[in-house]
């Protein structure tokens, strides 16, 4: 079991929220305040996924909510190189739609 954590870098109103390890019950309350606190209204947040080994329903239920915030701060919110187990977990719930998915941080930056 790898343990949560995560890694922020800022640059001219851009954001990138790199969180490694496992999101779960455990980590969800962490990950929603990690993710609130890097929304900046206008700007863009990626979360990149790379390093995410597990994801439950409470991580999705926070990911789902930074989506939600992002358009209420009218901010953009995208997910970056998100790991196949992963995202095969965003399919069997239903929810890929909801997120901007791209390959990696940089392709998000450079959007």
């Amino acid at each position: 079991m790898e343990r949560f954590s995560y890694e922020i870098s800022r640059d001219e109103g851009r954001t990138v929220l790199t969180v490694t390890g496992e999101i779960d019950l455990a980590s969800a309350q962490e990950l929603r305040e990690s993710l609130h606190r890097a929304l900046v209204p206008g700007g863009s947040l990626v979360a990149d996924l790379s390093g995410v080994t597990f994801i439950d329903s409470m991580g999705l239920r926070m990911l789902i909510e930074a989506v939600n915030k992002a358009a209420e701060v009218d901010a953009r919110f995208l997910l970056a190189a998100v790991p196949d187990p992963v995202g095969r977990v965003f399919e069997l719930a239903g929810i890929s739609e909801i997120f901007t998915i791209v390959a990696t941080s940089d392709e998000a930056l450079s959007e």
